[in-house]
């Protein structure tokens, strides 16, 4: 029985030290959050996914998660061979390819603004980790979205349904970009892509 206590014992400092280890090149631990908001009906959820592939010489990757559940917008984004320790600007943009991108509909950074509420490059975005990973969320409510376009943009949203609408998420595209210019040119772009429960 002893034996069995110190090996259970080791085991469990060893998970302890991977746990550490690995978190070390991480900007931000992954979330084992809830969802945003009550978790309502599946098919109340819309989740949206793009996988960004590198562009030019860029050996960047990355992999984007968008939920819309419970009057919430969730954004995860999973990345590795960006430029260490820099802030990683990364947005959503209003064309369905990535040639071109088009303008930015909004800001991946930490409130998720939208243009003109918050700067597209600069510290509120992602910091990538010493191995030039980035591993971040970032949750904002589809109300205060909504109070943001009427505010910078004089857009105005009766209800969330036609927030989301003009948002058009599956006719989109992500980049994220290099951290110092201008220009500020793309690493890796992906076309957003709906995902059906």
């Amino acid at each position: 029985m002893r034996n069995r206590s110190i090996v259970l014992a080791g085991l469990a400092a060893g998970a302890v030290s991977l746990v550490v280890a690995c978190g070390a090149d991480t900007a931000i631990a992954p979330s084992a959050a809830r969802m945003p908001g009550d978790p309502g009906d599946a098919r109340d959820r819309l989740f949206y996914q793009v996988k960004l592939e590198p562009l030019g010489d860029s050996r960047a990757i990355a992999m984007l998660m968008i939920d819309v559940v419970g009057g919430e917008l969730r954004v995860r984004v999973h990345a590795n061979g960006v430029e260490p320790g820099q802030p990683i600007p990364q947005h959503i943009h209003v064309n369905p390819g990535c040639s071109p991108g088009g303008g930015i509909l909004l800001n991946l950074d930490a409130g998720l603004t939208i243009p003109g509420e918050g700067p597209g490059v600069g510290p509120s975005y992602p910091t990538a980790s010493h191995a030039g990973v980035v591993n971040y969320e970032a949750t904002r409510s589809l109300a205060d979205l909504r109070d943001a376009f009427e505010t910078y943009q004089s857009l105005v949203f009766a209800t969330d349904a036609d927030l989301l609408a003009y948002l058009d998420l599956e006719n989109r595209n992500a980049h994220m970009h290099v951290a110092f210019g201008p220009p500020f040119p793309a690493v890796n772009c992906g076309e957003v892509v709906e995902r059906v429960n």
